[in-house]
Formats: structure tokens, sequence, C-alpha cells
């Protein structure tokens, strides 16, 4: 019976503490659903409040915002401007890989694209996003759009 304690007690240590790895995967798939959802509503400031403080954001096109607030208005800029109407979605499943109980590591796939339309694999881009756990909620500290690129190489010369 002793013997059982012990190992409960070290499986719930190890679990952190009661909280499932799917429980925390499920918390940080929710900050994807919901940014892409503000993405879709055109509301730039709730895109935004899912963000770090001091996060930093950078785009496909390899600029560079730091700060909630510059992040808040780039997506402003973007959802009255060129995206104004535009559909977003994180389809599939991300890799997750936690690196402690509060920081991971997520790739996925994000689509951005008419309202209405279905989209085709090559409406698909990647992202690899930092998430750190704040005050028992998952936010993102960094994100790094990852445009496709078709390579300029296809054998190898060696």
């Amino acid at each position: 019976m002793k013997s059982l304690l012990v190992v409960a007690a070290i499986s719930l240590a190890m679990s952190g503490g009661g909280t499932s790895v799917q429980s925390e995967r499920s918390a940080i798939q929710a900050v994807l659903d919901a940014h892409a959802d503000a993405w879709t509503r055109g509301d730039a400031h709730a895109a935004a409040a899912l963000m770090t403080e001091d996060a930093d954001w950078i785009s496909g096109g390899g600029r560079i915002f730091q700060g909630r607030q510059a992040i808040e208005q780039m997506h402003r800029e973007l959802l009255t401007g060129p995206a104004k109407g535009s559909r977003h979605v994180h389809p599939g499943t991300p890799t997750i890989r936690f690196l402690r109980s509060d920081v991971a590591i997520v790739d996925g796939d994000s689509y951005v694209g008419a309202a209405g339309t279905q989209p085709t694999p090559a409406d698909f881009s990647r992202y690899t996003a930092i998430f750190v756990k704040q005050k028992g909620h998952w936010m993102v500290a960094a994100f790094r759009s990852l445009p496709q690129v078709k390579p300029s190489v296809t054998m190898l010369d060696r």
C-alpha cells in the first residue's frame, strides 16, 4: 500500500500537480482558435490581447513588431486594409512541445483567405510560436510566420 501511495505521489508531481498535458494542449489550442476568431471578426484588440505585453511578431514578409501595442496596430492596419473581411483558421493539430510546465513551442498551419471560399493546400502557411503561461493563462510571447518557400535546389551536388 505504501508503494502505491509513493507511485501516486510521484505521478501527481510529474504531471504538474494534477494538470494534464492534454488539458494544457487544449488550452493552447483555445488561444489559437481565439486569435483566429478575433481576426475573422476584424477585432485587432482581441487578437493582440492574447499576446504578452512584451511579445514580438515577425510577419511572413519579414516585418518585426515588438510589444502588444505594435502587434495590435499591425492587426488593425491589416484588418481595416488588405485583410478586411478575411477568414482565418488554424487547421489540423499543431505540434506542441513543452520546454517547461509554463513554456511551450507550437508549430502549426495557418490559413487566411477570403470569407466564403474553400482553402487549397497552396493557401496554407506554417508558423512557430512560443507560448508562456502567465497567471494561469497561456499567452503568445513570440510568433514567427514561416511563408511557403519552394527550394531552388532539387538535387544534392555532392
